[in-house]
């Protein structure tokens, strides 16, 4: 059994039957949320940017939270060498005791201020042939409270109203899609209620931040450039692994992704009736496969879990060995290459 499953959507199972797994077929590239679940993909990621993707190949990226993260690496001018500084910063977080908001906060800022400094922000922005896209959300009503408790309420008041419609998170949360370029797919989306802005070089740092600060974990970010009022928090809320109707656009969707599925939001976690389908329909996912993430450390993904149940060294020696083991999945795409129908599976199966 390979160890990286090709999981594709109709109409991608079509196009990469008649074309093979080419680069040509894709303009989209996207990476969900879920905190260092990524770090067993990391090395195939930098394959796909470095000896996949042809330089001059023009390519869409939109991400969400950590998945926001790996976009502007990606869309960095060096993006192999930002991936990794990107992802030698997420892995060696140390925290001598339980942290609070602001030291979490700090840390999150030196990780993207060391991955994405200041000489070339601009430039990853400029990017002709890599455009950057992200999420983050504006909190509302109870869920913008100062207060925890108050905030808390909130969240639980949409998760329950979720269940019913996901369509009640705009009263919550307004998705906001801040793009680097002029147009962009993205920001035109009408499933859920969505406002957009321009990436500044000045706000990328404070973007970055926002897309990936967990509502209660962290304090949303304030009044990003362009936007409205307010405080922002992660782009996962609303799209926790990316079910977008753009998706249907234009040429295909390449996703690495941790699980084969996907659910719209982060409330719909568990709510299995709730998973990615018709949008998906042009979309190929890269799925490590559950022989491979039986190796990982603990036979898991890494996870958030991880900085309470192991030590420092402990939980930094076994994402190491998760991204060292992340290497074999690029072989096992190099056979996908060769012979598609190695791993491929559609979507659903």
């Amino acid at each position: 059994m390979s160890l990286l499953q090709l999981i594709v959507g109709p109409e991608a199972g079509y196009q990469i039957e008649q074309n093979g797994l080419e680069a040509a077929l894709f303009d989209k590239w996207i990476a969900a949320s879920g905190g260092p679940k990524w770090l067993p993909l990391a090395p195939l990621e930098r394959h796909l940017i470095q000896s996949f993707m042809p330089q001059q190949h023009s390519v869409t990226f939109l991400g969400t939270s950590s998945g926001a993260w790996r976009c502007a690496a990606l869309c960095h001018p060096q993006p192999a060498a930002a991936h990794q500084r990107l992802e030698h910063g997420y892995i060696n977080q140390w925290y001598d005791a339980k942290p609070n908001q602001t030291e979490v906060e700090q840390q999150c800022r030196g990780i993207l201020s060391t991955a994405f400094d200041g000489g070339q922000r601009q430039a990853l922005l400029d990017n002709p042939h890599r455009h950057l896209n992200l999420i983050v959300c504006h909190g509302r009503s109870l869920v913008a409270s100062e207060h925890r408790t108050v905030a808390a309420v909130g969240a639980g008041i949409g998760a329950l109203a979720n269940v019913l419609s996901r369509k009640t998170l705009s009263l919550f949360w307004r998705r906001w899609v801040l793009h680097a370029k002029l147009l962009s797919p993205f920001s035109a989306l009408d499933d859920l209620p969505t406002q957009s802005a321009r990436l500044t070089e000045t706000g990328l740092i404070d973007a970055l931040v926002a897309t990936g600060s967990i509502p209660l974990v962290l304090r949303g970010v304030p009044n990003l450039e362009g936007t409205a009022p307010g405080y922002y928090y992660d782009g996962g809320v609303t799209d926790y692994h990316l079910d977008l109707p753009a998706l249907q656009q234009g040429g295909l969707t390449l996703y690495p992704h941790f699980y084969p599925h996907a659910a719209p939001g982060w409330f719909d976690k568990s709510l299995p009736w709730r998973r990615a389908n018709s949008n998906f329909r042009k979309v190929a996912m890269l799925v490590p496969s559950a022989q491979f993430i039986a190796r990982l450390p603990e036979g898991k993904l890494p996870d958030r879990n991880d900085f309470a149940k192991w030590g420092n060294q402990q939980r930094i020696d076994n994402w190491n060995r998760s991204v060292e083991l992340g290497h074999e999945l690029v072989e096992a795409f190099k056979q996908l290459q060769d012979d598609p129908q190695r791993g491929l599976m559609r979507l659903g199966d």
